[in-house]
């Protein structure tokens, strides 16, 4: 797909597009993630999981989160499939399925084992979220890549202030007849299908024509998401076990070493079993897309925790406090768009933006701020920074460089189906909505894994102790990230350097000899014969 300027009525479609993925963005971070805090919340209820009613609600929670996961890089592997079109079927389904449970949402309860509806809730709310997100990443990508960076920015504004959005909905709520603002959820549903209906229309106008020729699915990113969230489903279910195994003697006492074991364990556990998703998810990141889409992949595993609490902490005070920490989230994303359009090989802006938030952490802590209270405005305002700048640069950097939409850079191995199709286009958009999906795994699914540990340390604060684990494993990624732009920029300066040799090589060969002189042919005729 080239590059080309854009038409008026392509720009129309951008900055409607731009608005449909901030929805996408609000609504995914309120309804898709909220899957993944009820492993959290199963923990928290008593320390951690233990009885069928816990274990059963952990299932639920744990199946409905990798079913999220799995879902948008399903979508994704259908390029023919229309974007926007999508997303407003998956805003439909998660209003049915609103509608129908009695409760509005997953609804799950630690202590009681959910009913048929409400699994079938969990499970359906998780598969319209996942079309909703896939949906939006194939529309995201269907653009040449100069007009892809609003939307991403705009996907990730809406990821970043999610709760901003969640609260001005219930505001809106409140005001149109209910006051205590429950009923919030269906305003921004169809807000968000009204917006995304209008940029499907405007979308198929700038492109008229027939419909582009379908091509093999590329199963590949879809293949890898379900291996990824078969093994965090696996390993938190192997948690549930030990910790239920070991939480007793077989005298039914319990003494201080097992007590401190199993609550280690089921504490630290679940960190592991994260890493080793995102490493199944890296690996085919890497051989997908190289550097660029590795560094997608450590971005997405770093930022699901920090979305699960991200900036709600900054709506718990006076609500005028709020807008300077939207404002600095609003610029923050935008400003690591235009960064990774136009200055991506200046510095790691995505590693600079995780250290931000990782940084912000500890700080909104109970303990610290209970300490020092003046540093309340503090932590909110390094989060939305931070997470802008992290999310805003890496979504768009993955969705417009060369090394995610480049046949060659994508070439899977092993078999996986995915090479190349009768429609560049349709090609070019698979490629680019499959590497992005990975990414939207890597964080959905090390936010599933990471929420007990997160909300259990939030609360519990291990010992009056601000919690770092979390914290110290973003820092890490960040260091990650740093790695892996190193490594990029050295990759990228040996082929120059080969495409260099190359060219300076065709044009010598090219060159024609130039013939050998009379003078020199005379002088070899008049040389005497040796004896």
């Amino acid at each position: 797909m080239d590059d080309t300027a854009p038409t008026p009525s392509g720009i129309r479609s951008t900055v409607a597009g731009a608005l449909a993925a901030v929805a996408v963005g609000a609504f995914f971070g309120a309804r898709g993630l909220a899957v993944a805090r009820q492993t959290g919340f199963a923990d928290l209820a008593q320390g951690f999981p233990f009885g069928p009613s816990e274990f059963t609600v952990t299932l639920v929670a744990l199946a409905g989160g990798a079913l999220l996961a799995v879902v948008p890089a399903g979508v994704a592997a259908f390029g023919r499939l229309p974007g926007w079109p999508v997303t407003a079927a998956g805003l439909a389904l998660d209003y049915l399925v609103g509608e129908l449970a009695l409760d509005h949402g997953a609804g799950l309860v630690p202590r009681q084992s959910p009913t048929t509806g409400q699994v079938l809730t969990v499970l359906a709310s998780a598969l319209a979220a996942g079309l909703v997100l896939g949906g939006a990443l194939l529309a995201l990508s269907r653009p040449t890549r100069s007009l892809r960076w609003p939307l991403a920015a705009g996907l990730a504004a809406g990821l970043v202030l999610h709760s901003a959005v969640e609260d001005l909905l219930r505001l809106g709520a409140g005001v149109v007849g209910y006051p205590d603002g429950g009923r919030a959820w269906p305003l921004q549903v169809g807000v968000t299908l009204l917006i995304v209906v209008v940029a499907a229309v405007l979308a198929h106008l700038d492109r008229p024509g027939p419909a582009a020729r379908s091509g093999r699915p590329r199963i590949g990113p879809l293949v890898a998401a379900a291996v990824a969230a078969l093994l965090t489903l696996g390993g938190l279910v192997i948690r549930w076990w030990v910790v239920d195994v070991f939480r007793l003697s077989r005298d039914g006492l319990v003494g201080p070493r097992r007590e401190q074991f199993v609550g280690s364990f089921a504490y630290f556990s679940p960190v592991a079993v994260a890493i080793v998703a995102a490493l199944v998810l890296l690996g085919y990141a890497y051989r997908a897309g190289r550097a660029v889409a590795a560094r997608w992949v450590v971005l997405g595993f770093a930022a699901g925790p920090l979305l699960l609490v991200g900036l709600q902490l900054a709506f718990a005070g006076d609500r005028a406090q709020a807008y300077p920490v939207v404002l600095a989230g609003l610029t923050a994303v935008a400003g690591g768009a235009a960064l990774a359009r136009f200055r991506s090989g200046l510095l790691p802006w995505d590693a600079a933006g995780l250290l931000l938030a990782a940084l912000a952490m500890p700080l909104a802590a109970p303990v610290v701020r209970a300490e020092l209270p003046a540093t309340g405005q503090v932590s909110p305002l390094l989060s939305a920074i931070g997470l802008g700048l992290a999310v805003g640069f890496g979504l768009t950097l993955t969705a417009t460089t060369s090394d995610t939409t480049a046949p060659a850079a994508t070439a899977p191995a092993g078999g996986v189906p995915g090479g190349g199709v009768a429609d560049g286009g349709v090609e070019e958009s698979g490629r680019v909505a499959g590497v992005l999906a990975l990414g939207m795994a890597a964080l959905v699914l090390s936010a599933l894994a990471l929420a007990p540990p997160l909300l259990s340390g939030w609360a519990n604060g291990r010992g009056g102790e601000p919690p770092l684990t979390i914290p110290v494993l973003v820092g890490v990624a960040a260091l990650v990230l740093v790695l892996l732009f190193g490594f990029g920029r050295a990759v990228d300066r040996i082929r120059r350097d080969l495409r260099a040799e190359a060219a300076l090589t065709t044009a010598q060969l090219s060159t024609p000899a130039a013939p050998p002189s009379a003078s020199a042919g005379q002088a070899e005729r008049e040389e005497p014969d040796a004896p």
